[in-house]
C-alpha cells in the first residue's frame, strides 16, 4: 500500500501544482493559511463561502464536463449561485463507496497525493477519496488553525510531545491519524504512535493486529516536556483509565516508581484529543469517560502553572472531509473551520433547514471549498442539532447519532468512529 508522504515533500509537490496560477485555487490557498478568519462576524464569513461556492463552481465547470453538465442540469449558475443550491448538489456519501467518487473527480487533477480509505469493518466497500498533495497542504494549515483556536492557545513549533494511541500504519488508512500526523508535522511537535500493527499473516482484520507499544507509552508518561498531547479514540482513553482506576495499591505503587504515574501528567496545556466522539459503541458516554478520565489524568493552566480538570478536545471528521469539526468539553460544541458550509436538512422532508432552526435534529451536510480534485458536497449520515454561538461561525453543532439503516442509510462510520471500533474490538491495551 501507498505511504503518506512527510509534509515536507507534500510542500515541495504542491509548490509545482499549475493549479495554483488560477486566480481561484491561489486565493484558496492564502485562505486556508488565514488566522485571521477566525475574527471575521458570521455574517461577513457566509459572504466569504458564498463567493467562494461561486469561484469553486466556475473552477469546477471550467475543469470538468461533467460538472458543466451537471450544474445545467439541476439549473444551477455557478457564478450566480446561492448557499442554498448546495442542497441539490450534496450525494449522500454511500454512493462515493467503492469506485463510486471516481465520476466526480476532475479529468485534469495533480498526481502525487494520497487516497485515503474507510476501513471497510462494515463488510461494504470502502470510500476511497483522493487528495492531492495541494489540497493536503491546506488542509494541514486549516486544520492546525482550527486545532488552535479550539484548543486556545497558539502551539509552539518545536516545544511539546504527543501521543497517538493508534499504529503508525493507520495513517494509511484514515482520515483522522493523517490530520494529527501531518499537523504535528506542521507544527514540529514530536509524535510517539502508542500501538503497532503485528505482521499480516492471515489476512486478519486490522483491529486483531492491534497491540500497544509500552515502551512508547512510558516515554510519553515520563515526559516531562510541556505541554502533552494525547490523542486517542474515546474507548482508547476509557480503557486506559480503567485499567489505572482498577489497579491495587501495591501495582499502584509499582507504577509510581516506574512510570511516576498515577496520575498521568500532562503538564501545562496538557490536553486529552479524542476522535469522532462515542457514537454508540460500548463504551460509556462521553461525560463519563471525561470525568473517569480526569481521576487518572492531570493538566496545568499554560498561564500560572496550577492545577485544572484536563481538558477534552473531539474530532468530527470523516473520509470525505477536508477540513474537520472540533470541540472543547464544557466549553464550546462542534465548529466547523471558518471556510467550511455546514447546513442542516430536516430528516423528513430533506429541505434546507434554517439556520436560526436551534435544538432541532437536522442531517448533516459539508461543503468545502478546499476541495478541488472533487466538488466536496455531501451528506455523511449523521444526526445532529444547531445551537447559537457568539463565535465566528454563529452556530456550534451537537452531534446526535448515526442515521440508521431504517432511515435509508448504510454509511461507513466516521474515521474516528472506525478507531474507536478498531481499538474496541481489539481490545488489547492490557
Amino acid at each position: 500500500m501507498d505511504k503518506l508522504p512527510a509534509f515536507e515533500e507534500l510542500e515541495r509537490r504542491a509548490r509545482e501544482s499549475r493549479f495554483l496560477n488560477d486566480p481561484h485555487v491561489r486565493r484558496l490557498y492564502e485562505l486556508s493559511r488565514d488566522k485571521g478568519l477566525f475574527e471575521k462576524s458570521p455574517d461577513h464569513l457566509t459572504r466569504l463561502r458564498r463567493d467562494l461556492l461561486r469561484s469553486s463552481l466556475d473552477f469546477f465547470a471550467r475543469n470538468s464536463d461533467f460538472y458543466q453538465k451537471l450544474f445545467e442540469t439541476l439549473g444551477v449558475e455557478p457564478k450566480a449561485a446561492e448557499l442554498e443550491d448546495l442542497v441539490k448538489l450534496a450525494v449522500p456519501s454511500d454512493l462515493l463507496r467503492g469506485g463510486g467518487i471516481e465520476r466526480f473527480y476532475i479529468p485534469n487533477r495533480d498526481q502525487g497525493g494520497f487516497t485515503f480509505r474507510s476501513s471497510g469493518t462494515s463488510g461494504r466497500d470502502p470510500v476511497r477519496v483522493y487528495r492531492s498533495p495541494l489540497e493536503l497542504v491546506m488542509m494541514t494549515a486549516a486544520n492546525a488553525n482550527l486545532f488552535e483556536y479550539v484548543y486556545g492557545r497558539f502551539l509552539e513549533p518545536g516545544r511539546g510531545l504527543a501521543l497517538f494511541l493508534a499504529a503508525e500504519e493507520l495513517k494509511n488508512h484514515l482520515n483522522f491519524v493523517a490530520f494529527v500526523d501531518l499537523a504535528l508535522q506542521y507544527k514540529r511537535i514530536r509524535l510517539l504512535y502508542g500501538m503497532d500493527l503485528v505482521p499480516e499473516e492471515s489476512g486478519g482484520p486490522l483491529w486483531k493486529r492491534l497491540v500497544p507499544n509500552r515502551q512508547r507509552i512510558l516515554e510519553f508518561v515520563k515526559s516531562r516536556e510541556e505541554p502533552k498531547l494525547f490523542f486517542s479514540a474515546p474507548a482508547g482513553v476509557y480503557l486506559i483509565s480503567s485499567q489505572f482506576g482498577s489497579l491495587s495499591l501495591f501495582k499502584k505503587l509499582v507504577y509510581k516508581v516506574v512510570a511516576g504515574a498515577p496520575p498521568i501528567n500532562l503538564g501545562r496545556g496538557g490536553v486529552i484529543v479524542t476522535g469522532g466522539g462515542s457514537k454508540g459503541f460500548q463504551v460509556p458516554e462521553y461525560g463519563v469517560i471525561v470525568r473517569e478520565a480526569r481521576k487518572v489524568f492531570k493538566a496545568a493552566d499554560p498561564e500560572t502553572g496550577r492545577e485544572v480538570p484536563v481538558p477534552f478536545m473531539d474530532v468530527l471528521g470523516m473520509t470525505e472531509t477536508l477540513t474537520a469539526l472540533l470541540d472543547k468539553y464544557g466549553v464550546m460544541h462542534k465548529i466547523p473551520h471558518p471556510l467550511q458550509h455546514v447546513f442542516l436538512l430536516d430528516p423528513k422532508t430533506y429541505k434546507l433547514m434554517g439556520e436560526d432552526e436551534y435544538h432541532k435534529d437536522g442531517i448533516l451536510a459539508i461543503f468545502d471549498p478546499l476541495a478541488i480534485s472533487w466538488l466536496e458536497v455531501f451528506m455523511p449520515g449523521d444526526i445532529v442539532k444547531q445551537v447559537p454561538s457568539e463565535r465566528y461561525y454563529g452556530r456550534e453543532f451537537i452531534y446526535v447519532r448515526r442515521l440508521t439503516e431504517e432511515e435509508g442509510w448504510s454509511l461507513q462510520r466516521a474515521c474516528g468512529g472506525t478507531l474507536e471500533e478498531l481499538m474496541y474490538r481489539g481490545g488489547r491495551l492490557q
